[in-house]
């Protein structure tokens, strides 16, 4: 049996000229993630949103206004859900801000979908907590 006294004791100390340099032979990749923002007027430009979305280092904002001034919604549905179904397929988030405007995320990035507070009530709220 091991008594507590021995684990706690310590031990010699150890030479200091005994080390070991680590250098790192790779250069740590930089991740860059970008913005990119898409008004789409016609439903063809969807495919600009759809290719962004595919190389995954990109969150898009998309503005389909121009397309709900036009009279055919079965056009905007189909827009909307080509996009959808990307992101789906990557493993994205998307989400609607309002009417006009989409969010679509690669993989590694969540759409925070809580109780949305004005930039007043998170000061209000962060200096009660203080």
């Amino acid at each position: 049996m091991v008594s507590l006294g021995n684990i706690f004791k310590s031990k010699k100390k150890e030479s200091s000229d005994q080390y070991v340099e680590v250098i790192p032979t790779q250069k740590a990749e930089e991740v860059k993630i970008y913005v990119r923002v898409f008004r789409i007027k016609d439903p063809s430009e969807v495919k600009a949103v759809v290719d962004s979305l595919r190389e995954r280092n990109y969150i898009v904002f998309v503005d389909i206004s121009g397309l709900s001034g036009s009279k055919d919604l079965v056009e905007v549905k189909r827009v909307v859900s080509r996009i959808k179904s990307v992101v789906d397929a990557i493993g994205g988030d998307i989400a609607a801000v309002n009417k006009d405007w989409i969010i679509a995320t690669p993989p590694y990035v969540r759409i925070w979908r809580g109780h949305q507070m004005s930039a007043i009530e998170e000061v209000k709220q962060e200096s009660q907590q203080s």
